[in-house]
């Protein structure tokens, strides 16, 4: 077993005054915690936004129905002064998103790019916005678990998000990043932006107009109460579309309320001996749907190597600006 430390570079910068536009794209959260949520965000000198009527009790899976999530998303993208597009939640129903975000959206981005905060479901909006924009988006904690403490406040989780937020810390490393394949050690650096999320949704956006491009990008996956016989399906249905022919590395965060971590471990490795697998194969801990979920940034440059003097693997990841 090799630990690899992963280092995130980071130059975005949240300034006090700025707008955070707080949506719920998927799933419906508690409407007591609505006040909280504005609460946390102006005490961190930022002023939230909150639309009225996020939530309607007549949408029975959703936080609202298709047309006002969309226009409430779109609204927050195109929103001159808004800085951050903060996630409440995530659940289900991003991906019915997409044909308003089509229809609606400009083809040519907005001038005013925004940081997508989210994880889980919103994954759909993070290879959205990838694609369509070519944005970089930040993969962590989102407002519901952060007001109805979920999260320690203390903890790394919403330490170093608030970091990159904030800018307070330029340089993030994360220890425990293991290496699989048990291929060679590298010789030469890995280079491609962090791309994915939850397994999952990765493996809806196949055949769709806003597929994952995994080509030449460091693919990232994790996810939530999935069995390891399903993750295996997954996988080799992956492979079977040729979502891993031109990958650089695949990461695997944490399966969370899975029925053996024995068997996703079997999984994985298996996944990552495969004669088809041409890419070195890591799991990394801590990022994901458990208690710990460090935050992840999504479509920046980033480079996987080896560092001979301190015999492990480090990946750093620099964020552009936005």
């Amino acid at each position: 077993m090799i630990e690899i430390e992963v280092c995130i570079m980071n130059k975005f910068r949240a300034n006090p005054g700025d707008l955070v536009r707080v949506v719920a794209p998927a799933g419906k959260g508690s409407s007591q915690n609505l006040p909280l949520i504005k609460e946390y965000i102006e005490s961190l000198g930022l002023v939230a936004q909150i639309t009225d009527n996020i939530y309607d009790q007549d949408e029975p899976f959703y936080s609202n129905f298709d047309e006002f999530r969309a226009n409430d998303l779109i609204s927050a993208i195109l929103d001159d002064n808004c800085k951050i597009i903060w996630c409440i939640r995530g659940g289900a129903g991003c991906n019915r998103l997409i044909q308003y975000l089509d229809e609606r959206l400009p083809t040519q981005p907005p001038p005013n790019p925004k940081l997508l905060i989210g994880y889980s479901d919103i994954t759909v909006l993070h290879m959205y916005l990838h694609k369509k924009y070519n944005w970089p988006t930040l993969h962590g904690a989102m407002m519901e678990a952060v007001v109805n403490g979920s999260y320690d406040p203390e903890s790394n989780s919403i330490l170093f998000l608030l970091g990159l937020i904030f800018n307070r810390i330029t340089t993030v490393c994360y220890p425990e990043l293991t290496r699989l394949d048990g291929g060679s050690v590298l010789t030469d650096p890995i280079t491609g932006a962090v791309v994915g999320g939850n397994l999952t949704l990765v493996e809806a956006s196949i055949g769709t107009n806003w597929e994952i491009n995994t080509e030449g990008k460091i693919l990232f996956l994790e996810d939530i109460s999935v069995p390891a016989y399903s993750l295996e399906r997954s996988l080799s249905h992956m492979i079977q579309v040729g979502l891993f022919e031109n990958t650089k590395a695949v990461i695997f965060g944490d399966f969370t309320s899975a029925d053996s971590q024995t068997l996703i471990r079997f999984a994985q490795q298996r996944f990552a001996t495969d004669p088809l697998i041409n890419c070195p194969v890591f799991v990394i801990p801590g990022i994901g749907h458990g208690d710990v979920n460090l935050p992840l940034p999504l479509n920046t440059s980033a480079e996987i190597r080896f560092v001979e003097a301190l015999n492990e693997y480090q990946l750093c990841d620099t964020a552009q600006d936005i």
